[in-house]
């Protein structure tokens, strides 16, 4: 089989590619868990920001308006890595402002402690990912240990614990499936069962002026915090975008209040006065005005319940990504390979280190996005045919069976 032309096949040897930055994709990067061919750093992960679409506090960057958060970089252990946040930010990381350490008891900025009523049904999740680590929240809504989070609280996590509030037993959890254009992932707990489940809402959701009290994992302390506020809209949109100004994607339909909230609640319990969940906490504030944003439960749900049948769509992903096992240059223009996981479908195939992918599966591939779109396409266990030029200039060609990425 022959591939449309990315790059000039017959161009002469280019020499030993000058080593470069590397760019990691869950599909293709082999990770420090997987092999250990890339080192796990201490590093923190990236922050999101959310930035309302009706709002007139952006700035221009190459990718869009958006604003970006300032502040100090916190410790390599981050709460809620991938915190969204809104604009006139002046603090990093959801307007943090003190709070207790892990395992402490104590009223903070972020709420007091939650009482036993409010626990129930919820959980705390710890995630270990590819460069550090994270905290966050999430809801039990079946005895035998289905749990709902956001799914920016278990992206590019390599391995996730929970932590039942309510009697301290801790689960290793398996992502089942996500709703990335949600922010929607269903996690399930292995071993349990006889859990207490979630209240979940029965009357039609938040309502305007509505109190509520958002349930959460304040700054990954380890145990659960409560802050009260009311419903100031419904049905509002936001945008969410990394720190350099990249955005990210697009979230609508969520319900804002004013609750005070910070990193670690996301994912966790929005409670209306009947203490049934309303909706699940997924952005905050960070500047002068306090403004915090939740999913409603209904809309989680139907994620939740497309996960459970099986159907895939657009944004939707059940079980783990294909995974080729390479790490890919970022500056080289095209797909030059910086590492090869040992083991893994690359290696296999013959690729090494200075290679650069040309096709996958009959498509050409000229670009990292490229690879990634088409990958994604695929499942694990796929045989499919992958393209490569070696650092002489020589293309080959060979069929590879997709493993199972490690990264969720």
């Amino acid at each position: 089989m022959s591939y449309p032309n990315p790059v000039d096949e017959t161009a002469p040897p280019q020499g030993t590619p000058t080593p470069t930055p590397v760019r990691s994709w869950r599909g293709l990067v082999a990770g420090a868990v997987a092999g250990g061919v890339l080192a796990a750093s201490v590093a923190v992960p990236v922050t999101w920001q959310a930035v309302r679409q009706d709002s007139g506090t952006t700035t221009s960057s190459a990718s869009g308006s958006v604003t970006q958060t300032t502040g100090d970089t916190p410790a390599a252990t981050d709460p809620d890595p991938d915190w969204r946040s809104v604009p006139d930010a002046t603090t990093p990381y959801g307007g943090y402002a003190g709070g207790t350490t892990a395992g402490g008891s104590s009223a903070t900025s972020a709420g007091s402690d939650a009482t036993d009523a409010e626990s129930a049904g919820v959980a705390l999740v710890d995630t270990t990912l590819t460069d550090g680590s994270g905290a966050g929240t999430g809801l039990v809504l079946s005895a035998d240990g289905l749990v709902l989070t956001n799914y920016h609280v278990v992206a590019d996590s390599t391995d996730v614990q929970v932590t039942i509030a309510t009697s301290g037993e801790t689960y290793d959890a398996d992502v089942v499936g996500f709703d990335e254009t949600a922010d929607v992932a269903l996690l399930q707990l292995e071993g349990a069962s006889g859990l207490t489940t979630a209240t979940l809402d029965d009357d039609g959701g938040a309502r305007v002026d509505e109190a509520v009290t958002a349930i959460g994992n304040a700054e990954g302390q380890g145990h659960l915090s409560a802050s009260s506020g009311t419903v100031v809209k419904v049905d509002q949109p936001i945008t969410t975008s990394d720190r350099d100004g990249t955005v990210a994607e697009h979230l609508k339909g969520l319900i804002e209040t004013d609750a005070y909230v910070v990193p670690g609640y996301s994912g966790g319990a929005l409670l209306d006065a009947e203490g049934e969940v309303v909706g699940i906490t997924t952005a905050a504030s960070t500047g002068d005005a306090v403004e915090s944003y939740a999913v409603p439960i209904a809309d989680a749900l139907r994620v939740v319940g497309q996960i459970e049948a099986g159907t895939e769509s657009a944004g939707l992903q059940i079980g783990p990504s294909p995974y080729l096992g390479i790490s890919v240059a970022t500056t080289s223009g095209d797909v030059q390979v910086a590492e090869v996981e040992a083991g893994g479908a690359a290696e296999q195939a013959g690729i090494a280190a200075g290679d650069t992918i040309v096709g996958l599966g009959g498509t050409a591939v000229p670009t990292l996005d490229d690879l990634a779109a088409t990958l994604a396409t695929h499942e694990p266990g796929d045989r499919v045919r992958i393209g490569w030029r070696d650092s002489a200039g020589t293309v080959h060609h060979a069929t590879v069976t997709l493993g199972e990425s490690p990264v969720n």
